[in-house]
C-alpha cells in the first residue's frame, strides 16, 4: 500500500464522521439561493451572509453574470474539514423574479446531484457522473501533517456548480475556496450594487457581451476540467 493511499485511509476514518454529511452541500447551496433573492430585492449585496448560514461567503462580480461561494469549516477529532459550494446567475436571472426562481431550483437540483457525488467519492472514491480532482498536501517542520483537496463538479454543460471539498491533520487551517473564487470578492461588509443596468433584452448596457450566458454553461469548472485531464 502507497503512504498516499494509507494516509487518505487514516483521514477518512478519523474524520468519518464529519465526512459523511453530504447534506452540507445542500445546505451550503440554499444559502447561495438565499442570497441571490437578496440581491433580486436590494439590488444590492450587503455583505452579510443570510441566518442561519456560514460567514465565510465570497460573491463575485464576472462578465458572465453574478458568482457567490460559501464555505464552511469545521474542527473534528484533532483536525479540520472545509467544505465549498460555488454557482451562479446571469444578471439577466438575477434582475427577474421569475427566471431567479428557475435558476434557484436549477441551482440546488445540481446541489443534489453533487451531493451524490460527494457521497460516492467518500465511500468509495467513484464519482459518478461527476468530475473530481485531487490535491495532495504534505508538511513537515513548524506545520506538520497532510491535507487532502478534492475538487468535484458536474461534467455537463449546465450551469455552474462545484464543490471544493479538503479535509487534513495539519496544524494550519484552511484558508478560503481559491481554486474555486477566480477574481477578486466583492469587498465584504459593504453595500455594493452588483445589478448592472440592463437594456431590454436583458443585457448589460455599455457591456459589448451577453453576462449569463457563460452563467450556464459550466463557467468556473474549466480549471478543474483542464486540471483533471
Amino acid at each position: 500500500m502507497t503512504r498516499i493511499a494509507l494516509i487518505t485511509i487514516v483521514l477518512v476514518f478519523a474524520f468519518g464522521s464529519t465526512l459523511a454529511h453530504a447534506s452540507d452541500v445542500k445546505e451550503l447551496a440554499a444559502c447561495t439561493v438565499k442570497i441571490f433573492k437578496e440581491i433580486n430585492g436590494t439590488r444590492k449585496w450587503s455583505g452579510k451572509s443570510p441566518a442561519g448560514c456560514p460567514s465565510t461567503v465570497a460573491v463575485e462580480k464576472r462578465p458572465e453574470g453574478v458568482f457567490i461561494t460559501i464555505w464552511k469549516i469545521e474542527q473534528v477529532n484533532g483536525g479540520w474539514v472545509n467544505t465549498a459550494f460555488s454557482t451562479a446567475e446571469g444578471y439577466w436571472e438575477v434582475a427577474s423574479k421569475k427566471d431567479l426562481a428557475k435558476a434557484n431550483r436549477d441551482i440546488m437540483s445540481r446541489a443534489r446531484r453533487l451531493a451524490r457525488c460527494l457521497d460516492s467519492v467518500i465511500a468509495g472514491n467513484n464519482p459518478l457522473d461527476c468530475g473530481l480532482r485531487w490535491n495532495k498536501s504534505y508538511h513537515a517542520g513548524e506545520t506538520t501533517g497532510s491535507d487532502i483537496e478534492k475538487i468535484i463538479w458536474l461534467k455537463d454543460d449546465g450551469r455552474n456548480a462545484v464543490i471544493e471539498f479538503s479535509y487534513g491533520d495539519s496544524v494550519t487551517e484552511p484558508f478560503e475556496p481559491a481554486d474555486i473564487i477566480e477574481t477578486s470578492p466583492l469587498p465584504y461588509g459593504m453595500i455594493v450594487n452588483v445589478i448592472p443596468q440592463l437594456d431590454d433584452g436583458g443585457h448589460e448596457k455599455n457591456s459589448g457581451g451577453t453576462p449569463g450566458a457563460s452563467a450556464n454553461i459550466g463557467t468556473g469548472a474549466g480549471s478543474t476540467r483542464n486540471a483533471g485531464k
